[in-house]
């Protein structure tokens, strides 16, 4: 194996496990934030008319972080 090959085949290594670690922070992230949007709307649901309100905004939020992720890993 010439030492270009060696080099690729160690750069390919690197991005196949930051691919990887990248997959795993956001799957953790998005489990994060279901976790904390499921907790404020349960406040949101308490109050009256702000629960209405807010939904809006919490699905806006959630469609922009689901493409910024998607973005993110796809390149």
């Amino acid at each position: 194996m010439s030492n270009k090959d060696q080099r690729t085949a160690e750069r390919d290594a690197r991005l196949d496990a930051l691919k990887a670690a990248v997959i795993d922070w956001a799957d953790k992230e998005i489990k994060q934030l279901n976790n904390e949007a499921t907790f404020l709307k349960s406040i949101l649901k308490g109050r009256t008319g702000a629960g209405r309100l807010a939904n809006q905004n919490v699905e806006d939020s959630s469609k922009f972080v689901v493409a910024e992720i998607s973005q993110f890993l796809e390149g």
